[in-house]
């Protein structure tokens, strides 16, 4: 099953997570709905939710921060 989260990222972040996202395959694809907003969507399998978890876990020591803006 396929799910979708929608987050709040800080603007210089997208980019960088945009890459490592692209860089794990069948992890999930990142959408940018909001550039300047920082508001994001990632599609991803729910088999891949708790690696999804651990990626954006593992960004904080680059001080980037996810904020959830609701699942759908």
């Amino acid at each position: 099953m396929e799910r979708v989260k929608r987050l709040k990222i800080n603007r210089e972040g997208i980019g960088f997570f945009k890459a490592i996202l692209e860089s794990y395959e069948e992890v999930g694809l990142m959408t940018v709905l909001d550039g300047k907003a920082g508001s994001i969507e990632v599609t991803y399998p729910s088999s891949a939710e708790d690696h999804l978890e651990g990626i954006m876990k593992d960004l904080e020591r680059f001080d980037i921060v996810f904020t959830e803006a609701g699942d759908v």
